[in-house]
């Protein structure tokens, strides 16, 4: 008890001392919160709820949903989920504050990344970079969030899914996906269609192009959804009113993916989604209508559809790497993300995050 109670004061040391250094701060750019759409997981919640779905499993309700800009397309990917991570890191408190003072811009991430291989983290991935990315356009992915993350103080794991299985589809990754969000629920003994969990969002990386996890659906045909914000995907600015339901815009597609497999569904080319002028076939009455519009009854069942992946469309990519805020170890011979652990580092173990390690599922 005297070890784990001296560890927790050396964890919320680094973070405050972290916090604290105004020097530090002052150098690095703030996202702006415009640039920021609060409140999408509570509204997708009910929207679950149709004949077809199971059982689904959100991440924390304190994620925002980030798209790249005008600026950072086509190679913004790593930066925006990196930013979704914060979005948490920032609402989420332990010892009574916040994990993270504030969610960092792309030029404030570049900083932070050279600073801490300026410390010595992650060297092997500096020299691949050339140690150089403060304004340039060079791509950053899991490594880069686990540099940036080890440096703030704040505990990660990187999980590998080296290959598909049977018919290329990765049960491994949905497996672990779906247990890292049913662990939640089971402890709770939630008994909800869909429930709402306090896990963090995930950071999944494939050739080419990330995504956040925020949730995994299972449909009563046995096939499952992983429930992903995709930076690619820009919510309309209607939706940033709190008046009004959420709209998605087509998905930017990146050039530089492998034969751009970006694209994750066959028809993801189609026009915006609008909630307002949405003709769904169950839903398409004016009255219903009206009342999506002012009484935010629930989204149409194919407003959801931006947000789904299936497990075909996953197996598309040979490799995957999961980021996961936290720590996740080995237990009873398998992965479990370990809630008591906390997310903040002591010195001891910042140190040793210099040097980026993973868990690898073969």
């Amino acid at each position: 008890m005297e070890e784990a109670s001296k560890k927790q004061k050396q964890s919320t040391f680094v973070r405050s001392r972290i916090n604290a250094d105004k020097e530090l701060w002052e150098k690095v750019s703030i996202l702006k919160q415009d640039c920021r759409t609060a409140g999408v997981i509570p509204r997708l919640e009910p929207n679950f709820r149709k004949a077809d779905t199971l059982s689904a499993y959100l991440c924390s309700p304190l994620t925002d949903h980030l798209s790249t800009g005008f600026m950072d397309l086509g190679w913004g990917c790593g930066y925006r989920n990196c930013q979704m991570l914060m979005t948490f890191l920032e609402r989420q408190k332990q010892d009574g504050e916040p994990l993270l003072k504030n969610v960092l811009d792309i030029s404030g991430i570049q900083l932070l990344i050279e600073k801490a291989w300026q410390e010595g983290f992650d060297t092997l991935g500096a020299a691949q970079l050339d140690h150089h990315v403060f304004k340039t356009r060079k791509w950053i992915g899991t490594t880069e969030v686990y540099t940036l993350l080890a440096y703030l103080g704040i505990r990660s794991t990187i999980i590998d899914f080296h290959q598909p299985g049977p018919q290329h589809l990765h049960h491994e990754l949905m497996d672990w996906i779906q247990s890292y969000f049913m662990d939640f629920a089971t402890q709770k003994k939630s008994t909800k269609t869909v429930c709402i969990t306090n896990r963090p969002p995930l950071y999944l990386q494939h050739q080419g192009h990330s995504r956040t996890v925020v949730g995994i659906e299972l449909l009563k045909s046995g096939k499952r959804n992983l429930i992903m914000f995709d930076p690619g995907r820009r919510i309309l600015r209607s939706y940033r009113s709190s008046q009004k339901e959420p709209t998605v815009e087509p998905e930017e597609h990146n050039h530089n993916d492998e034969e751009n497999e970006n694209k994750d569904q066959d028809d993801d080319e189609e026009e915006e989604i609008d909630i307002l002028n949405h003709d769904d076939s169950k839903d398409a009455s004016l009255s219903k209508r009206f009342l999506a519009r002012f009484k935010h009854t629930p989204l149409p069942s194919s407003l959801l559809r931006p947000f789904r992946v299936d497990d075909k469309s996953i197996g598309k990519h040979k490799q995957y790497q999961v980021l996961v805020l936290g720590q996740v170890d080995y237990q009873d011979g398998k992965m479990a993300w370990d809630s008591k652990k906390g997310y903040l580092l002591n010195e001891d173990e910042r140190e040793k995050m210099k040097n980026v390690t993973s868990l690898a599922v073969m």
